[in-house]
Parts: C-alpha cells; structure tokens; sequence
C-alpha cells in the first residue's frame, strides 16, 4: 500500500488533519484550467450568450399561457375545505383565517413509503410550505427533501387534468362518466379473466379496506405490490434465521460501533430522517458522545462520507468480507459462531483487495470489546447470503440489544416476487388477463425489459393508469384517469405498529381530479353517477370509527376523537414491537453466491438522492439540487474509480457503453474518488419519456440494464463490460463553482482555516485546540457597531450535518427560488442561496470528506456593504445583510467583494427563461410565499435568515406586548435539518441554547483571519479514530 494510503486514516504530526483538501480530480492534480478558473471570480463565459437588449419582454409560450388560464383556477385554486367544516388546523381551534397569517394544517405526506407526518402551512387557502409534524412518533418534525419539493408537485402545470382515453396512440378529453362507464362494464365483464391491480406500497389501511371491497364486488381481482428499491432482500434473510416478521428497527442513538456494509442508512434506506436524527445524537460534542462509524462499500455515499473509517469493496465481494471477519471475531473473541468461516481469513482478503490492515484490526478489536452496543447492518442491495450472514454474526456478538422494542415497521402487503410478475405477464400473453389498473405506478419504466410487461400489456383488452401526470406506462394503457394531490386528498397511514397517521386536503382539487380511493368505490358500486365529494371520507370515517377507535381504548366519543387525530395529524396505538423468533442457523447456503468470482466488472444500480426512482423526475427543484458527493444535477451517469478509468483509457464526460450480457446503455463517465475499483455505480431515476418537459430527456434510463433473472441481486450485476464510444457528453456539476481556494496554495485549507477539524481524542486531551489554533486577524476599516438589542446569528454543528442538502430544497420553497436548468448550471448561474461545500483530503482511492453549508454570512464588517454603488446592500440594526431589490442594479461588485461566493445573480428572468417559460405558467404563481419578493431580471440575491419570519416575529411580539427572543424564529433550513445540525437565534442572549454554540470552544469562522466578523459559527468536526492515530 503507497504512502498515502497510509497517511489516510492518520492525523499528520501536529494532530491537525490531512491538508491537501481538494474539490474534483481536476483540482488534485492542478489542471490548468481549474487553475485558470481560480484566478477568476466569476466561471469563463458566466456572461455569454446574455444580452439585455436581446431578451424578450414576454415569450410566446407566457403569452399564450396568459390568455388560456383556466377558468377553473380562478374558482377553485384558492379555495379549500374550510367552510365545509371537515378539516382541523393545527395551530388555532376554532380556525379564524386572518389574512396575511398563516394557518397550519396536520397530514401525512405520500411522497414515498416512509409516509412522514407534515404539517402544511397554508395562506388565504394555498399551500405554500411543507414541514414535520413535531408530535409524529417518527420523523418528529423534520421532512426529507422530497417532502419539501412535493408542494411543486401540486402546482405542477403538467399534470393530468381531466381523464384522458387512448385512441390511436394520441389521448382524446373524456368525461368522468364515460370513462367510468366503460371501465365498469369491462369490470362486470370480467368474470373469467383476472383483474390485476399493480401498485407501489401501499400504507394505507382504508385503502387497503377498499381494495379487499372491490375484491369482494370483483372476485377476479389479484393485488400485485412492488417497489423498484426495497428491503425484500432483507426481510427474507431475516425470515429465514428468524422464522418471522420483517428485519428489525435499530438503535442508532445507543451504538458504540456501526459496521455499514453498502448500506446508505443516513441517505437513501429506511426512514433516513429518522435515522439521521437518531445517529446524530451520538455524534454530541456537549455530552462528548461519539459513535464509531465503519463503512464498507463501493462508492461513497452520505453515510460512507460520515463514516470514521472506510473500506472500498466491491459489492460482490461482501460475503467473503463478513465470513472472513466473522472468522476473525470467533478466533480472537472467544465468541461462537453459527457460521462455519474457517476457509476464510481477514489478513488474506485485506492483500486481495488491497484493504488496510490496521482499519480491519481496529473493527475486530472494536466489534469485540463492544458486544451487544455494536450493529452490524447490510445495504438492501446485498445478496440473501450477505444478510443472512450478518443476521448471525450480529447474534453471536450479542448485538439483538440494539433492536427496538417500542415498535416495529408494519407491512400491510408483501410486494410481490419477480416470479408472481412473470406469472402475471404469462397470463397477459395468454389473454388470461382482462382488466389491468396501474395505481398511482409506473411499472412500464420501472420493470426490467427482458420480463416483457409492456409488450404483454397491448394484449390485455382494458388497461387503465391512475396517475398524476403522464408517464411511460400512460402512453401504452387505454385510459389515463388523474389523480388529485395528497393535499387534495383523505387517507391515512400505518408504516409502525404504535402509530397511525392522518391525512387531510388543505384545498379543493385544482383540476378535475379524484383521489384513487374514491375512484375504487364509484367502481365498487356499479354506478358512475355514485361519485361525490365526500364519498371516502365517509368511507374513511366509518372504517375509523368501526375498525380503528375500537383497538384504542379511547375514552371520548369518536366524534372528538376524530376532530383531535385530525387536529394531531396522528394516533398512538397500544401496540409494540413484533418480536421475533430465536436465531436459525440452518439455512446457510453458501453455493448461491460462488458465481460472484466470475470475471467482468460489477455493476451495481441505486436510488438517486433527489429522483428516487425516477417518480419525482419531473420536480425541477430536485433536479437540480447536487447529488451529496459528485455535486452533480440534472443527469446521472457512470461512476468510476481513478483507477478504472485509467486502465480503460477514460475522463470525465467519456460517452461509454455499459453492457451486461444482451442489455446496453450508453451514458458519461464521472471519476468518482472513492470508487472501488472495476465496479461501475449508476443511480436511477432518469431517461424518462413522455413524461413532460422537465423530465423527458434528461438522463439516462438505468433500468434498461435491469434483469428479471439476476444473479447477486436486483441491483447487483456481475460480468458487466465497458467500451469507449469515442463522443462526449457534458454533465454539469456545481463541484468547482463558487470556490474561493486557490490550489497553487497546497495547504491552502488549513491556512485559511476553511476547514477546521480534529479528532475526538485531540478535544478531550485540550477541548480549547481549535481557538489555540486561531491565527491573528486583519485590521479593520470600519468601527464597531453596537449591537445592544436582539442581534441574529446562525451556528452549524459539522459533527451532526450529513450534508445531504434537505435544507437547500427547504431554502428553495421559502425564498421562491427558481429553477434555471442545466445549461445555467454549466455556466456557473444556479440560483441556490444556500450550498453544501464537499471537500477531499487524502489519496483519490480512500478519500477524507469534509462538508459544510455555506450560505450568506450576514458579516458585521460586510465587504459587500463597502462596494454597492446604490447602497442596495446594507446592514440592519439587528445584524442582518439586508437586500433592497429594487435599488439593485446588477454591477455585481458586491459578488466580487465576497470572500465568502454566496451571492447570486438573475442573468435572466429565470422563470421565463427555463424550459421556455414553464415557470410562468399562472398556476405556479400561487405556490409562491407571498412574504418574500419574486426577483426580477438584473438583481442580485442571497441568504436572508428568513427575514420575513423575523418580521413575522416582531410583528407577534409587538401584538402580545412582550419583548422579541432569538427562539421566536426558526429559518427553512433550520426546520428541515433532520439531523438538528442548525442552530439560530439571539447572539446576546447569554441564556439560550444558541449562545452556548455560537461561543462554543470549537466553534471558529470560516476565513476568520479577514476579520469581516461573520454571524455564522461553525462547529469543528470531530473524527473518532483510534489514540494512536493522532
């Protein structure tokens, strides 16, 4: 192993980290043009291509926008349920809508399975904010991104609007009536031929009460459930060393040790708000609590750049890798073991895959001295095998301590297996099938191609896709019915054994849409006038009162029960954890994975952070916020080590055609640090078709290399090949945009004290390490001012920020931000006001990650302040760099002024410039916070601290006569942290939670030498490594 593998894991001499930071390979290695670029404020050709004189004042698309907005809009967009009397607000009983103020709404968000409470902020009837329900028993009042995107999925102007028939491949506007008429008698018709219903999970308890109604009115009906990322895998292996139920929640809060084998825990598996919280709070500097994270895996995710140690491995090699250290663990532990492992030696793999020694021997000797406070978990994507083994090497280390026993994950229905699908397809080729209905799913995208759904499905005489908006499966069924939005919709939902949540609409559906269920009941009935309004929440209501309140020993009516859960958002349920039963050593199989060392690369296939699997595709704002580590928006691509690369004579943006077997894709290369070596990682959630203007076209469809026979596991494929096409494909990243280094300066990081870091050891030899290491500061310009009153300040906790980005897209929903699309984004011009900064130290094969969010600093002694020619950037009395935009003339010196690169500038109207004014669109308009001015063309723009909260604050305590406290306001980014990394409020308030981070003994100032005295305190991460390292 080189030199500076070695030096990876280590601390350098003076126990200050790695210095060599570094943002892409270009920087490492001191391309010239990274070179170039730094010595540059602004990215070459950031001004091409913008002429004022060229833009029109309106474009043909607006134009014709303008003059056809629905009528419908205007009569029903606005309005919600609040006269009939059927909704509970959060916040105010009776609800009084007061215009200007803001009410609350509790409901359940559907965005995906995890199905978190949300509470909805609503303004004279819109919907405008999406954000936890503190009192769900879950996600405690966080929200992942999705969940803060959703509210553009209700504006959505593409969504379907009214029911659409397919008549020779072009859609024609049916009534409701005609398409349920049809669609009832080919139901009644259909008393031979099966009935298949395919949908993703299904949470919902009602809704799954329907579904067995129509089964009783149509005794046809098969129910198939799936999803194209899940935990079957897992929930499998654990039945078959368990005897039973699904594979346990963990205690992250209380492990000493987390060995994660490709597992993304704190990204894209399970409840990742919950996690994120969980695990955050045994990474506390007040408590100096710190847990030890192991990571083994492929590529790096949001866990592997959290991790303390990492090993790169590749995901074929998993079983070897747990048996081997399950050997290593029952020769040194004194432990037993029902695996038989003695073929396998952990000093033998680590030369064969090049892995340190020294990580392996600490992870023994750690997994060893912390039995039953350790856990051992295995990524969904891993084969059958690997999770059996990990099941009972978690049980010989005694580690069932770290599964909880306050509840359990619920499944209301198995997903169906690859071989009940193929069964399905046979039945459609054979006619056996009369009626499909897709509910709310895309399975024409999501289902790999050598299964033959679509081609199976022109042979079924009726197929019919609730949906959203149009997609893949929409353009190959013979109806397309649309769906109203979860705000616009009944429901609930139990993914827990002690919790069940409520959803409720918040606004009339702005279309003429239904929601699913009540589209089931019309069917159910016979009749297609038996439609109305309120048909499923009677439904709801009457399985509630008959089914639900009778298991929960309430002691008021239904009634009031009823008006609290709605109020609530939730109901705690008398149930606990399902326990399983003992260990069952009995099934291991070791034959099933010896095709793992055949030869080829390793393809392996994940979810996309933002996208999922391509279900939130056409969401601009999540297109463009950047993947945690490549940075990269707007498109996937082929992720592989530097190594692989070079052996295979690649760059960045190489077109290369990935096969597997018959199956091919051709999609960029992007050297990602930190990939094992010979394996290829491609995200799904791209290369949509007929799927609208955002989405269509952007990407690659990944799951065209999908199979329904494979090998390691759904996403794990071995004998993949690649091949160079010779063509180039730009793929935009914001990796090197707004970098203030300068990488002529090698240690340029720790000199400027960018990065602050240290290790857990370090503080608690000298807590004051990282003040010591303060350097002196410039003199000053300018005179103090005196801040007597309230003063804001913001602190960010880099040992809990995970750096997934959830508070960007929370940004992006505050402060109207707009989407700008990815020919912006390769010009340096994305709007953003907040970012997540990701720097490397170390070797490219195991690289140190470092994040840190970086916003407006709202410095005292602002440089920005200095240089504004209109004065259109001043300071405030309470501490705020404030922006006056209509004073703002667009010279941009202020931009240049800051060391810091977090201000943002409108080259265009970006609303009417992005996909030929799709943003313009009337609808959209009204998803807008109506406290924070839309910018225009020619403005400068930035972090604000959410001074339209502040303001909302002063207002409240003017009202209820009392002074303002730092705790009254909370920012967007603050409230989406799921893992309470923000900290905001009064800087001279000595006796708030705020101040103690704000002068904590690790809390420094990014560029703190220029003595600009920001109001951000960032505190030092803090790495748990072993003594000896340091």
């Amino acid at each position: 192993m080189s030199e500076q593998n070695n030096g990876l894991n280590a601390a350098n001499e003076d126990n200050t980290p790695h210095p060599n930071y570094w943002r892409s390979f270009e920087s490492l290695y001191n391309d010239p043009t990274v070179i170039e670029a730094k010595a540059h404020e602004f990215k070459a050709g950031v001004t091409d291509d913008f002429s004022p004189s060229g833009l029109s004042s309106i474009s043909r698309r607006k134009f014709i926008a303008l003059l056809g907005a629905s009528a419908a809009l205007a009569g029903t967009s606005c309005t919600d349920y609040r006269d009939k009397g059927e909704i509970v607000p959060y916040n105010v009983k009776p609800e009084e809508i007061t215009v200007g103020k803001p009410n609350y709404y509790a409901s359940t968000c559907t965005a995906c399975p995890n199905a978190c409470g949300i509470l909805i902020k609503t303004r004279e009837g819109r919907p405008i904010k999406i954000d936890g329900n503190p009192d769900h028993l879950v996600n405690k009042g966080k929200i992942c991104a999705k969940g803060q995107a959703n509210i553009l999925n209700l504006y959505d102007p593409e969504r379907v609007k009214t029911p659409q028939k397919n008549i020779d491949s072009s859609f024609t506007e049916v009534s409701w009536k005609d398409a349920d008429n049809d669609i009832i008698t080919a139901l009644g018709l259909a008393d031979k031929g099966e009935i298949a219903l395919i949908s993703h999970t299904i949470v919902s308890p009602t809704m799954l009460k329907v579904i067995e109604d129509f089964k009783t009115k149509y005794p046809t009906t098969k129910l198939y459930s799936y999803e194209l990322f899940n935990d079957s895998v897992k929930n499998s292996a654990w039945r078959k060393t368990h005897g039973s139920g699904n594979y346990p929640l963990l205690k992250w809060d209380e492990a000493k040790i987390i060995l994660s084998l490709e597992s993304d825990f704190l990204g894209t598996e399970e409840n990742k708000v919950e996690n994120s919280r969980m695990y955050s709070q045994n990474r506390d500097v007040d408590n100096k609590k710190f847990t030890r994270l192991y990571c083994a895996d492929s590529s790096l995710t949001i866990t592997g750049i959290n991790s303390d140690y990492r090993l790169r491995i590749d995901p074929a090699a998993q079983l070897e890798f747990v048996l081997s250290l399950t050997n290593e663990i029952v020769q040194k532990g004194n432990i037993t073991s029902a695996i038989n492992a003695s073929n396998y030696d952990l000093n033998s793999f680590a030369k064969k895959y090049n892995l340190d020694s020294k990580i392996l021997n600490h992870l023994v000797s750690d997994l060893i001295s912390n039995k039953g406070k350790s856990i051992i978990t295995a990524g969904n994507a891993l084969s059958e095998n690997v999770h059996i083994a990990v099941n009972l090497l978690n049980d010989a280390l005694g580690n069932k301590n770290l599964f909880r026993t306050d509840a359990s994950s619920v499944t209301l229905v198995e997903h169906s297996t690859v071989g009940e699908f193929e069964e399905l397809v046979q039945k459609m080729n054979n006619d056996s099938v009369a009626v499909i209905v897709n509910i709310d799913c895309n399975p024409v995208y999501h289902f790999a191609k050598d299964l033959g759904f679509e081609k199976a499905l022109s042979k079924v005489p009726l197929s019919v896709t609730l949906t959203e908006r149009f997609n893949e499966t929409t353009a190959v069924t013979n109806y397309t019915l649309p769906l109203s939005h979860n705000f616009e919709s009944w429901g609930d939902a139990q993914v827990r054994t002690n919790v069940i949540s409520l959803q409720q609409p918040v606004i009339s559906p702005i279309h003429k849409t239904r929601q699913k269920e009540s589209i089931f009941l019309t069917w159910i009935s016979g009749k297609s006038d038996s439609f109305t309004e309120y048909l499923y929440l009677s439904y709801l209501k009457n399985n509630w009162e008959k089914n639900i309140y009778p298991t929960l020993n309430s002691k008021i009516n239904f009634e009031k029960f009823w008006l609290g859960a709605l109020h609530d958002g939730i109901v705690e349920t008398n149930s606990s954890a399902i326990v399983s039963g003992e260990i069952n050593s009995g099934t291991f199989d070791l034959a099933k994975d010896e095709q793992r060392k055949s030869k080829g690369l390793t393809l392996i296939i994940k979810e996309n952070y933002s996208l999922g699997d391509g279900r939130f595709a056409h969401n601009g704002w999540l297109q463009e916020l950047p993947h945690p580590v490549s940075k990269a928006t707007w498109d996937n691509y082929a992720a592989l080590s530097e190594k692989t690369c070079k052996d295979f004579g690649l760059k960045d943006n190489d077109l290369i055609e990935v096969k597997v077997e018959n199956r091919k894709l051709i999609l960029p290369v992007f050297m990602q640090a930190g990939t094992a070596d010979n394996v290829i990682v491609v995200e799904s959630g791209y290369g949509r078709t007929n799927s609208g203007i955002v989405a269509t076209g952007v990407g690659f469809n990944v799951n065209s290399l999908l199979s329904a026979k494979s090998d390691l596991s759904p996403w794990i494929y071995n004998n993949a090949s690649i091949t160079k096409t010779g063509d180039k494909y730009l793929v935009a990243t914001t990796q090197e945009h707004h970098a203030f280094d300068d990488p002529l300066v090698q240690d340029l990081h720790i000199i400027r004290k960018i990065i602050q870091e240290g290790t857990v050891t370090q503080y608690l030899k000298n807590p004051s390490f990282i003040k010591e290491s303060n350097t002196e500061q410039l003199p000053s310009v300018s005179n103090p001012y005196p801040y007597n009153g309230v003063k804001w300040g913001m602190a960010i906790d880099l040992n809990k920020c995970t750096g997934c980005g959830d508070c960007i897209v929370a940004c992006d929903v505050e402060n109207n931000i707009p989407v700008v699309g990815k020919d912006q984004v390769l010009k340096s011009r994305e709007m953003q006001w907040l970012r997540i900064d990701r720097y490397y130290s170390g070797s490219p094969d195991n690289p140190k990650v470092s994040v840190q969010p970086m916003l407006c600093q709202h410095c005292d002694q602002a440089p920005c302040e200095n240089v504004c020619p209109v004065v259109a950037t001043t300071h405030s009395p309470d501490g705020l760099n404030q922006m006056t935009y209509n004073r703002c003339v667009g010279t941009r010196y202020c931009s240049n002024n800051c060391p810091y690169k977090v201000r943002r500038f409108n080259f265009y109207n970006f609303r009417d410039h992005f996909r030929d004014s799709y943003q313009e669109n009337p609808i959209l308009a009204l998803m807008h916070n109506p406290e924070v001015t839309v910018r225009s063309r020619g403005v400068m723009e930035k972090c604000t601290f959410c001074v339209q909260r502040i303001s909302e604050a002063k207002a409240d305590a003017t009202h209820q006569k009392r002074n303002l406290k730092g705790s009254d306001v909370t920012t967007a980014c603050q409230d989406s942290c799921g893992s309470n990394a923000i900290y905001f409020g009064d800087i001279n308030d000595k006796e708030s939670e705020f101040y103690k981070y704000r002068n904590h003994e690790l809390g420094y100032y990014v560029l703190e030498e220029l003595n600009v005295k920001p109001n951000v305190t960032y505190i030092a991460k803090l790495r748990n490594i072993h003594s000896e390292e340091v």
